[in-house]
């Protein structure tokens, strides 16, 4: 990945499929004195192509998750293990619990809504920048809740080194087959761990494990 720029102004690269959105996302940032979107995409192999031409990487990056060809959490969770210490920002319409875990798990710096307030949107970019995770107020709100529904953070079973990688590629958004085939091992075997870490994670459900590992600091 590139140095954060040597000026003040943040360099950002935006993938996107809905032309009008875009166009609008595309004014809010390059009207800020300090921001500039210098690229946008609208299919996830345009981003990959111009990563692997050798261009330098932007300060960061938006991805909305509904695209086409390839899930943005599929894009997301590529590009940061090619580029770790690449900034990624999740926008987008889905606002459920699963993908908000699963971007944050994968290395999101922050995660926003497409409803939200165009201030908000902007100063959550400078967030990111300057170290923070930015979150539109209802994904907040739906973490913390998740959390305290779930009470305090209790000692539990340690989990072996593959049941940790298991959990891992669920978390990943793997599906069991996947899973196997990545850790050449059968689907019984999968099915067994994951029987062991909700045991040990005194969970029911695959929500509640990932958020249960995100708060034990396993993933």
């Amino acid at each position: 990945m590139n140095e954060e720029s040597s000026n003040s102004t943040i360099r950002i690269w935006l993938l996107e499929d809905h032309p009008q959105f875009a166009k609008q996302m595309t004014r809010l940032i390059s009207a800020e004195d300090d921001l500039d979107c210098e690229k946008v995409f609208t299919h996830p192999n345009e981003l990959y192509s111009e990563i692997n031409f050798g261009t330098p990487l932007p300060d960061l990056m938006i991805f909305d998750l509904g695209l086409p060809g390839k899930d943005g959490l599929q894009v997301l969770r590529e590009v940061k293990e090619k580029y770790p210490q690449q900034k990624i920002v999740i926008l987008t319409a889905f606002d459920d619990r699963e993908r908000v875990y699963r971007a944050l798990c994968n290395g999101a710096s922050g995660y926003l809504l497409k409803t939200a307030e165009p201030d908000d949107i902007v100063n959550g970019i400078r967030d990111v920048m300057h170290g923070a995770a930015p979150l539109s107020g209802a994904i907040a709100s739906m973490i913390l809740d998740g959390f305290a529904k779930l009470g305090p953070v209790e000692e539990t079973e340690p989990l072996t080194n593959r049941e940790e990688e298991v959990l891992r590629a669920m978390v990943r958004g793997l599906i069991k087959k996947e899973i196997a085939d990545e850790l050449d091992i059968s689907l019984h075997t999968v099915d067994m761990h994951l029987r062991s870490v909700y045991r040990k994670l005194h969970v029911r459900t695959q929500t509640e494990a990932v958020s249960k590992a995100i708060r034990k600091g396993l993933v």
